[in-house]
């Protein structure tokens, strides 16, 4: 910078006498580096101002797009809640799809290795010359580890029931019951011989008029479940009589009980005695649920003096241990009825049942099955019909039980 110095001349008029050099350097570019500074303050400024604005576009995208999310949350919960539901299989289809053509169309780009096509060597087949044609058989080869063809039977154990048994052999407790004709599926006695049967289903025997597409459709399985479980070669696939045909995971046929004729009839006069036993064995007091479930469908009252017990099927225990006095059928009323005298002054009836187990002079324990529960005689449906009697009198069997 150059520095100006006055002085009074002679004549007292100033005039430049002297100019003084004094830091040149900066005085020389001091235009440029302000200039460079400026220039440095507006582009950060500006900087910051474009990273501002790019922040609060983001901020706005991200509010937008909850925003939107929400309002088409929103939209297609009221759409599920209008339709009742019915939108919902729909929109699960629509979102496996999207998710199945993401994973098709993306799942190439994060491989690791690309697959390379290499040049086959053609001196292996040189022309059509080369190829020798053998004709192939189709055969159906049994294995040597099939699953067996037959039953096999197994002796209960004690603590065991159909459940665990079925468990045991991976078999369902419909397969053993229909294989040994088991109208009650919970009372197994210790030494019993049951028959378990290979697989889930049953063993058909095959008779005049059967095929397999007369079995899939008696026992609701497909014809290649037959044919591919029994090895049969075809088609046609010819069926022999007499021939044993395993049917995997068959419907199981509803076994018809046919109640027995009644071994004694009794007449009304039964409604009003008592034919106690005089000996046997003794009840202990203790009296247990007589049916399998604990559905009352009628209380006892002064006009009736039992209890009602539905929800069929179910086997009928006995309440308490004791003799059995009436086995039969009785009129009027009742129907296939047994009644135990347990030796204590205590009498239990059990009314109504479609099949009796057990006969006049038996002896019974305690929850012992001593028939099933049915509608026979005066009743509206399946159910039984407990009556109590101490000494003669009837008692309300929810005060014992």
């Amino acid at each position: 910078m150059f520095k100006l110095k006055f002085h009074r001349s002679p004549n007292n008029q100033l005039s430049f006498s002297q100019i003084r050099k004094k830091g040149l350097f900066w005085g020389r570019y001091k235009i440029e580096l302000l200039s460079l500074l400026g220039f440095l303050k507006a582009f950060m400024f500006y900087l910051v101002y474009r990273v501002y604005c790019i922040f609060l576009l983001i901020k706005k995208s991200f509010f937008g797009i909850i925003l939107i999310f929400s309002i088409l949350k929103r939209f297609l919960v009221q759409r599920l809640i209008w339709s009742g539901g019915k939108l919902g299989r729909p929109l699960a289809n629509l979102l496996i799809i999207i998710l199945a053509l993401s994973v098709f169309l993306t799942g190439g780009l994060f491989q690791s290795k690309f697959v390379r096509a290499e040049q086959v060597q053609t001196e292996f087949i040189s022309g059509s010359n080369d190829i020798i044609p053998e004709p192939v058989i189709a055969k159906t080869e049994v294995p040597g580890d099939r699953i067996r063809e037959d039953y096999i039977e197994y002796e209960v154990q004690p603590g065991e029931n159909l459940s665990f048994i079925g468990q045991k052999f991976g078999v369902t407790v419909d397969s053993i019951r229909y294989a040994n004709d088991l109208v009650s599926l919970d009372y197994l006695k210790v030494g019993q011989k049951v028959l378990i049967p290979p697989v889930s289903g049953l063993i058909h025997t095959v008779k005049s008029g059967d095929s397999v597409n007369s079995l899939a459709v008696k026992y609701s399985v497909s014809t290649q479940a037959i044919v591919d479980f029994n090895y049969l070669d075809g088609p046609p696939f010819n069926l022999n009589i007499g021939q044993k045909l395993i049917i995997p995971g068959a419907a199981i046929p509803a076994l018809v009980v046919t109640p027995p004729a009644p071994s004694a009839t009794y007449g009304p006069d039964a409604y009003g005695t008592i034919p106690y036993a005089g000996r046997g064995v003794k009840g202990s007091g203790q009296f247990v649920w007589p049916a399998r479930y604990r559905t009352i469908t009628q209380y006892f009252s002064w006009y009736h003096p039992a209890l009602d017990i539905a929800k069929s099927p179910s086997p009928i225990y006995a309440s308490d241990s004791g003799t059995v006095v009436r086995a039969g059928w009785w009129t009027n009323g009742y129907g296939f009825a047994v009644q135990i005298d347990h030796g204590n002054g205590f009498v239990t009836t059990y009314g109504h049942m479609s099949n009796i187990e057990v006969s006049v002079g038996e002896e019974v324990d305690r929850g012992e099955i001593i028939g099933q529960m049915g509608s026979t005689g005066r009743s509206t449906g399946p159910h039984v019909h407990f009556s109590v009697q101490f000494n003669g009198r009837f008692l309300d069997p929810l005060s014992v039980l």
